[in-house]
């Protein structure tokens, strides 16, 4: 495991997609967290679904923002070799497939400011994951993990990434100005 460069293969990048939507499924199979009333989906509430894509979009950046000397890169790298390697051998060993090295986004690089708007984000997702009784766990820590082995492919890095860490690094000019 190359903790300064980050890579992951087509196993990974699948798991990250199977933990998606088999999240997205149990919400819509549940009512989408306001009950069935209808068999027209129009008591689907999609709010419940914000959790997971804002955990989600916090994998994403981890990936691609954490430093390989942090503990969160630590933890993100660590996540990223675990998954992608159960991600390659559903390919290899239990579909009978291939699993090649698809990786194509590199670091994003946050400000200042960006990487202190980061550490404010690390810190509630951690408080509303240990503290919260409404937040769902399970599906919070899903959608960082499949952030994570999500984060490194160029079409979700492409879409993702960049607005992410624009906004991050955004907030994180507003803040610094602000606390200087």
């Amino acid at each position: 495991m190359n903790l300064g460069n980050p890579a992951v293969s087509l196993g990974g990048i699948t798991l990250g997609t199977i933990i998606v939507v088999l999240v997205v499924l149990r919400w819509w199979k549940k009512g989408g967290g306001g009950g069935k009333k209808g068999d027209d989906g129009s008591s689907r509430d999609w709010k419940a679904l914000v959790p997971f894509f804002i955990a989600l979009c916090f994998g994403i950046l981890a990936v691609l923002a954490a430093g390989p000397v942090s503990a969160l890169g630590l933890i993100t790298r660590l996540s990223l070799w675990g998954g992608d390697g159960i991600g390659y051998a559903y390919l290899v060993w239990g579909i009978g497939g291939t699993s090649p090295n698809v990786t194509r986004a590199t670091a994003v690089v946050l400000t200042d400011g960006g990487y202190a708007m980061y550490a404010i984000w690390t810190a509630v997702m951690i408080a509303l994951f240990l503290w919260s009784k409404k937040l769902p766990k399970r599906q919070t820590a899903l959608g960082i993990f499949a952030g994570i082995l999500l984060g490194l492919s160029q079409g979700i890095a492409g879409i993702a990434a960049v607005p992410l860490a624009s906004a991050v690094n955004a907030a994180g000019g507003w803040y610094a100005g602000v606390v200087q």
